[in-house]
């Protein structure tokens, strides 16, 4: 049965730089006074917090580093945050924040920020729980690895999500726009990103098709598990069947080529 509703993030920030701008919104407009940063040790450990924890303290913002895979824990309960930061840049961790925010007293405001190029858990709802999104998504390249094979992988990922949301049989026009986007930009950047990784325009042009898949994904309440032809999918594409195998079949092989 088709979708009733078409749901998304309140704030979605997809620009280079972002994070400064939200950050400042998180206390100008919401009054934010502690913020939880949910990370793993290995974020912490590659230093890749500072812009976030270097912006907090510009605006006086109170913070706390929480490893995710601590789970719920005195010091978390005695800091009492108003607001938690998931920085991640894989699936899994932000699943972890999430079970860690629904272990909360109260509800908080929720921030996703991915760092990884075209990653889609961020818009999607928080696991075990449809009914929540996050409050606001910052997807600001700077902070997002151009490691070519981790791209790839994330990438290939992406564009699995975008043409199962197509395929589902709950997809809507609203879904089905957003993952027809996803796969354009795919098809269209990847190829740029491979001729040189650290290509501005084209690393946020995969991060939006990231986004936008996991919307699309959710949307349309697809699911890996259901195989089909994708003949659906080349349709709404415009594209003979055999050509969208072909430019799947050749993410596939990038795939597996850096994997």
């Amino acid at each position: 049965m088709n979708l009733q509703s078409f749901r998304v993030p309140e704030k979605i920030y997809c620009k280079k730089g972002c994070l400064s701008v939200a950050l400042e919104e998180l206390k100008y407009i919401y009054h934010k006074q502690k913020v939880l940063i949910a990370t793993s040790l290995d974020m912490q450990k590659q230093g890749k917090l500072k812009p976030v924890t270097d912006k907090l303290n510009e605006l006086g913002i109170a913070y706390a580093i929480h490893d995710v895979y601590a789970g719920m824990t005195n010091a978390v309960k005695i800091f009492e945050p108003d607001c938690m930061l998931a920085f991640y840049e894989i699936d899994c961790d932000v699943i972890l924040a999430g079970e860690l925010l629904m272990a909360m007293e109260k509800k908080i405001y929720f921030i996703t920020v991915p760092c990884s190029v075209g990653i889609s858990s961020q818009v999607k709802p928080l696991a075990y729980d449809n009914n929540n999104l996050a409050d606001m998504v910052i997807i600001d390249t700077d902070l997002m690895s151009t490691n070519i094979n981790y791209i790839c992988w994330v990438i290939h990922a992406t564009l699995g999500t975008a043409v199962c949301a197509c395929d589902s049989d709950g997809a809507t026009d609203y879904s089905d726009s957003m993952a027809i986007q996803a796969i354009h930009l795919i098809f269209a950047y990847l190829p740029k990103i491979l001729e040189n990784p650290v290509n501005d325009y084209a690393l946020e042009k995969l991060a939006s098709a990231g986004t936008m898949a996991g919307i699309a994904f959710s949307n349309a309440h697809a699911s890996f598990d259901k195989s089909k032809n994708h003949a659906r999918c080349a349709e709404l594409l415009g594209m003979d069947l055999e050509i969208l195998t072909k430019k799947l079949e050749a993410v596939s092989k990038l795939y597996l080529k850096f994997i």
